[in-house]
C-alpha cells in the first residue's frame, strides 16, 4: 500500500510539473503576442503621424480644415462674439480637433447657460448655445433681468422676447444683489417659489404682471387681467395658489369685484369687495 501510494505522489507530481512547463509555455506565449501587438501599435502610430505630417505639407488636408462656423440659439447674444470668446476665429482646426475647450469658453459668458459643437462635413462647425432667459425683472439701481438661480443677467431688460413679471422687495439694492448675483435670502426663496408656481400652473404664471415682497414676508401679487391684488406670504401652500384662476372666475360669473383676495387664512381665501 506504501508503495502503491508512493507511485501515485510520483504520477501525480509529474503530471504537476507537466501543467506547470504548460502555464508558464502559455504566459511566454501571451507575453510574446503582447510584445508583437505593442510593436505593430507603435509602428502604426508612427506611420500615421508621418503620414499626417505629410499630408499637411501638400495641403492635402485642407479639405477638413474649418472654414465656417454656424451659431443656432443665440437670439441676445451675437454670434460672432460667441465665436470670439470661444477662441476660434484665427484657430487652425480641423474636423476631428478636440471642441470641448472651446465649448467651455463659451459657457463663460454670463448669457450662456449651455453651448456644444457638432461637426459638418467637411469643414463646417455649428455651435449650439442655450442662452439664460429672466424669471422676473428685479427693480434694483435699474430694472435688471434675474434667472432662477439668481444671476443678473447683463443686458437691458426690454427684450422683444422677454415677458415676466416685475418684482419689488422692501430692501435697499445693495442688500438684494452683489457681483451680479442676487443675495438676499428672501428674495431668492421669491425666485424659487415662482419657479415652482410656473411649472405647476404656468397659464397662472404669465398671468402675474408685478409681485411684491415685504420686508415681513407678505407677497402681493398682480395679475394682468384683474384689478385686485392677491395677497399671500411664505406660509401659503402651493396648491391654494392654483385656485386663484378659479376663484376669480367665480366671481366674474357673479357680478363681483374686488379690491383683495387673501390666501393667508387657513382653509379659506378672503375676499375683499370692490
Amino acid at each position: 500500500m506504501r508503495r502503491s501510494g508512493g507511485r501515485l505522489r510520483g504520477l501525480g507530481g509529474r503530471r504537476n510539473r507537466r501543467v506547470d512547463r504548460e502555464g508558464r509555455a502559455e504566459r511566454a506565449r501571451r507575453v510574446w503576442r503582447a510584445i508583437k501587438l505593442g510593436g505593430v501599435l507603435v509602428g502604426s502610430g508612427v506611420v500615421a503621424f508621418h503620414a499626417v505630417r505629410l499630408a499637411d505639407s501638400q495641403g492635402w488636408l485642407d479639405l477638413f480644415r474649418i472654414r465656417t462656423v454656424r451659431v443656432v440659439g443665440a437670439s441676445i447674444t451675437r454670434p460672432d462674439v460667441l465665436v470670439a470668446e470661444a477662441g476660434l476665429m484665427g484657430a487652425d482646426l480641423h474636423l476631428w480637433s478636440p471642441l470641448q475647450p472651446y465649448a467651455e469658453r463659451v459657457e463663460r459668458d454670463p448669457m450662456i447657460a449651455t453651448a456644444g459643437f457638432e461637426r459638418d462635413f467637411p469643414n463646417r462647425l455649428v455651435l449650439t448655445v442655450v442662452e439664460r432667459a429672466p424669471l422676473v425683472f428685479l427693480e434694483l439701481d435699474r430694472l435688471a433681468p434675474v434667472d432662477s438661480t439668481g444671476r443678473v443677467l447683463p443686458v437691458t431688460a426690454f427684450q422683444p422676447s422677454w415677458d415676466v413679471p416685475i418684482l419689488r422687495a422692501e430692501w435697499p439694492a445693495g442688500e438684494i444683489a452683489r457681483e451680479g448675483t442676487v443675495r438676499l435670502e428672501p428674495v431668492r426663496e421669491m425666485l424659487t417659489w415662482l419657479e415652482r408656481v410656473a411649472a405647476q400652473y404656468p397659464a397662472l404664471a404669465r398671468e402675474i404682471s408685478s409681485i411684491d415682497l415685504a420686508r415681513d414676508g407678505t407677497i402681493v401679487l398682480h395679475l394682468v387681467h384683474v384689478d385686485g391684488e392677491i395677497v399671500l406670504d411664505g406660509d401659503t401652500p402651493i396648491q391654494k395658489v392654483g385656485l386663484v384662476d378659479d376663484v376669480v372666475g367665480d366671481l366674474r360669473r357673479k357680478g363681483i369685484s374686488f379690491v383683495r383676495l387673501d390666501l393667508r387664512f387657513n382653509d379659506q381665501i378672503v375676499v375683499r369687495r370692490g
